[in-house]
């Protein structure tokens, strides 16, 4: 994600006298990448910075202040945190039940959920430190409640949202999972119908108030006319968040944190400053008593590990103060016991540290990956093993290719099969489709304006539903002709086939979607690779599993010497009666003598048809008379068996 940083307000929180130039250089070789540092007309300096996911800790000022008063030290430019988040609970009881508001909460749905009552408040415009703010990162003030909210939210990176508290009836609060259809009208006044599952809030008359970590309700906010302010400080289930958000296409600045889960020590820090800045710039006052429901209080996280086995990962030996210096520095806690190594988590990197592999990343980090030592490999290069899956998938495309066909690429997800998707995106694209039969002929209905010849082809996954496991995938091969001709189609599978060197046997089987009589199975070796035909829509069609291609029984590839002796060629017509099967036809002409080497149909009209035959010996010159001999032979077996006539 990216975030955009004021130098002015990074200061705030980092006491150092770097550079801008400094600051961007030296973060992104040890931390958040410094895409690009622009000059404003004030003066100040603007750092657009790249947040990866699993670093949520850093999308904040604060957090990238954090970073560098740990990274900056390391290049010899002293760098100190400036910790001014106002921090004053004493102040306050922090307490599970207040008369101000009644709440009943899912705790499945809100890790933490905190809330005050902050009491005649005067809505105004916001200071000038608050708006100059917003207006640099891009947002636009709209009054002092609002502003503070998105103003905390880029200081220390913790979403904050406000109610007109005298708009929630009867002060009551029920946050719980919506029900599939229920409708909210968001404050930029646009209404979504919810697909449930929603972690949404409604009041005493059952009204929903707010879409909870993606944007607020248009009936409870804050206007020119509100007196009391409830401040609301929560974190979610972050999983809910993301797929709610990706659900209603809301990519709110709110949703996009909570989806990567939030520290929820964090929480207070929001709480503080919002009831400081509110106090502050509208008069109002808050109550002493802050709800705070947490029912899971942060438990601190060790992670064990030792120093050979972190020397060992990071490749070089490091000294074991300066381990202890650089996780001090980015707020983790280390205890040795000789070279044994204990390691506590802060709160806000709970998610992201797991394992002594992720110990080694902060400590090489920021000793500086490129202070590592550059080792080349030696010794003899591997060799490199071919992937014959790939091989022989590029191999298929290009005998395809060769033949007119156009490859073609479409999307797993459909709209309807038998596996459906726990979290789609839409219901065009909930299921995982189980054939490529039904995209292949949706493409030819995509191009229905062409009404010549179209050959087009798909190789990839489909789905098959196994009980209590995880779907199996089949890469398949299919193909669909629209316009062209029965023989030639077949011919086209066939010299797939022979161009594979696959020996093949097929047969006419009827099968769904398919014409009668017009479906043919393809065995290899007594095993079904295959099938092609005509569908009941008019187009022909062929599909093949990709394993049971590369794996079928190979024709033994013969090599011998061109012969010294010419080929005697001829055309035969001949009237064959209906529902004869060519391919047997073929195979009698070719079984009454070795001479014959080769059978192609050239032409077929009504009932007749050309076949170009040709004879061959390896030792002599066929004489007519042989030829001749030949040809009589497999005319009368034809009759005798055919009932065929020349």
């Amino acid at each position: 994600m990216d975030l955009l940083i004021p130098d002015k307000y990074l200061r705030k929180y980092l006491d150092t006298k770097a550079t801008p130039a400094e600051i961007a250089k030296y973060l992104s070789l040890c931390g958040p990448s410094i895409e690009r540092t622009k000059k404003l007309e004030d003066g100040d300096y603007l750092y657009n910075v790249e947040i990866t996911t699993n670093r949520i800790d850093s999308a904040s000022i604060y957090g990238i202040a954090r970073e560098a008063s740990a990274i900056l030290p390391r290049f010899g430019i002293k760098a100190k945190l400036i910790n001014n988040i106002p921090l004053s609970p004493s102040k306050y009881k922090f307490i599970k039940k207040v008369k101000y508001l009644d709440v009943k909460l899912d705790l499945a749905l809100c890790p933490r959920f905190t809330a005050v009552l902050i009491e005649n408040v005067t809505i105004k415009e916001s200071p000038k430190e608050v708006k100059e703010l917003l207006e640099k990162v891009g947002l636009r003030p709209i009054n002092n409640i609002v502003d503070i909210s998105n103003y905390i939210m880029h200081l220390i990176g913790q979403p904050v949202h406000t109610f007109d508290y005298n708009k929630i009836t009867n002060s009551k609060m029920v946050m719980r999972k919506s029900k599939k259809g229920e409708t909210i009208t968001t404050l930029d006044g646009k209404q979504y119908e919810l697909p449930g599952d929603d972690i949404v809030i409604e009041d005493g008359s059952n009204r929903l108030i707010d879409l909870c970590g993606i944007m607020g309700g248009e009936n409870s906010k804050v206007d020119e006319q509100t007196e009391n302010v409830l401040l609301f400080v929560q974190n979610y289930d972050k999983h809910l968040i993301r797929k709610t958000s990706m659900n209603l296409g809301i990519r709110s600045e709110a949703a996009v944190l909570f989806e990567k889960g939030l520290d929820s020590e964090n929480v207070v820090n929001g709480i503080l400053m919002g009831i400081e800045l509110i106090e502050k710039t509208s008069n109002g006052k808050a109550t002493k008593e802050i709800l705070d429901i947490y029912p899971n209080p942060y438990k601190e996280k060790l992670v064990k590990t030792d120093l050979n086995t972190l020397n060992r990962i990071i490749g070089i030996e490091i000294d074991k103060v300066d381990i202890t210096n650089y996780l001090t520095s980015l707020g983790f806690k280390t205890k040795w016991a000789k070279n044994n190594l204990e390691v506590v988590v802060p709160s806000w990197r709970s998610d992201d540290i797991e394992i002594p592999e992720d110990i080694a990343e902060e400590i090489a980090r920021i000793y500086g990956y490129h202070n590592l030592p550059p080792i080349l490999m030696d010794g003899p290069l591997p060799k490199q093993k071919g992937d014959d899956d790939f091989k022989f998938e590029k191999e298929v495309k290009q005998i395809l290719k060769s033949l007119g066909a156009i490859e073609v690429y479409n999307l797993s997800l459909t709209t309807n099969g038998d596996i459906k998707l726990k979290n789609p995106l839409g219901e065009d694209s909930a299921y995982l489709r189980k054939n490529l039969q039904d995209s292949l002929i949706q493409n030819i209905k995509d191009n229905s304006q062409e009404k010549g010849y179209i050959h087009l082809f798909e190789i990839a996954n489909v789905y098959l539903p196994r009980k209590n496991e995880l779907p199996e995938e089949r890469l398949v091969l299919s193909g669909i002709i629209k316009n062209g001709d029965y023989r030639k189609n077949k011919g086209i599978v066939e010299t797939l086939l022979t161009e594979l060197y696959i020996e093949f046997k097929d047969g006419m089987v009827d099968g769904k979607n398919f014409k009668a009589n017009q479906r043919i199975a393809v065995q290899s070796n007594k095993v079904a690779i295959g099938e092609y035909g005509n569908l009941e829509n008019g187009c022909f069609y062929y599909s093949f599993e990709i394993n049971k291609l590369q794996n079928s029984k190979k024709i033994e590839r013969k090599y011998k010497e061109v012969s010294k002796y010419p080929e005697q060629i001829e055309d035969i017509t001949l009237t064959i009666p209906e529902k004869t099967y060519i391919g047997d036809v073929i195979s009698e002409i070719t079984r009454h003598s070795s001479h014959v080497t080769c059978v192609e149909l050239t032409d077929v009209y009504n009932n007749n048809y050309t076949f170009n035959i040709s004879y061959h010996s390896d030792d002599h010159t066929l004489t007519d008379k042989e030829v001749e001999e030949i040809r009589y032979k497999i005319i009368k077996s034809l009759s005798s068996k055919f009932g065929i006539s020349i």
